[in-house]
């Protein structure tokens, strides 16, 4: 799992996985991210920060656990206090496009944003 041990998601590596690995892939990447963020200066975050939250937000697309979700928010949260705030709104309106998006039907019921 070395290979999630970057600012951006490896997608290359992502690819590659099964299902499951998958799903652990993105958990540790979203754990080392969270560190990583915090250790970075302000400015290779800004410098990253556009495809960073592009693959954040495609994620959260993708019907993560209550874990992943977790992490996604805390990682978008640092992100975006410690890079500029300049798409905020626009991940914040993805956000409700996407709960607006999800019906009550029994096959979403156990997806949450």
């Amino acid at each position: 799992m070395e290979l999630a041990h970057s600012l951006l998601l490896n997608e290359e590596a992502y690819s590659q996985l099964g299902d499951v690995q998958k799903a652990e892939f993105i958990f540790d990447w979203l754990r080392y991210l969270e560190k990583l963020l915090l250790a970075t200066s302000r400015s290779d975050v800004r410098e990253k920060q556009k495809t960073l939250v592009e693959q954040l937000l495609s994620l959260l697309n993708s019907s993560p656990g209550p874990p992943t979700r977790k992490l996604l928010a805390k990682n978008l949260a640092i992100l975006y206090s410690i890079g500029d705030t300049f798409s905020v709104y626009e991940t914040i309106d993805k956000c409700n496009d996407l709960i607006r998006s999800k019906d009550d039907s029994p096959s979403y019921l156990p997806t949450k944003l």
